[in-house]
């Protein structure tokens, strides 16, 4: 498995696009196609803040997906830096993609200088409490209930 940062161009934008709409299509964010790939576009700049890893393989074929965005949930803005859309095919699942993605992506935030990271989930608690993260309180987004969680990585 290859994890690597993608541009604004990657040939992966459209195929990760049609995933997160096939996967999420029923929340507000992932409702188009069109809209998640405008996202990947913008978020992937060459001057942006946020950034976009895929996992693949050698003959290109994509194994998943994860970023790291400004103010996925604004409502806190001390809260800046967050791992969102991590994302594994559901072929691909239970081999370690999603973790490989995530110790990645935290991996080249610290590089960035990046000190706190937050992500939400209604249901992968469990994975991210053996990666080091903290559940920091619990909230509703998108009408579900989620697990807001935090990692240090002064």
């Amino acid at each position: 498995m290859l994890i690597a940062k993608i541009n604004d161009n990657s040939p992966y934008i459209p195929q990760i696009a049609a995933l997160l709409h096939w996967e999420w299509s029923s929340l507000p964010r992932w409702s188009t196609q069109e809209g998640i790939q405008q996202r990947f576009i913008t978020r992937n700049q060459p001057d942006s803040e946020e950034f976009t890893l895929v996992a693949y393989v050698e003959d290109g074929q994509l194994l998943g997906t994860a970023s790291v965005i400004v103010h996925e949930l604004d409502d806190r803005p001390e809260r800046k830096f967050w791992l969102g859309e991590v994302f594994t095919p559901p072929e691909h699942r239970g081999k370690g993609v999603g973790s490989a993605l995530t110790k990645a992506c935290v991996a080249h935030a610290q590089e960035q200088g990046i000190k706190q990271l937050y992500l939400y989930t209604p249901d992968q608690q469990s994975l991210y409490l053996k990666l080091g993260w903290q559940e920091i309180e619990k909230r509703e987004v998108s009408g579900e209930w989620v697990s807001v969680m935090s990692l240090n990585i002064d």
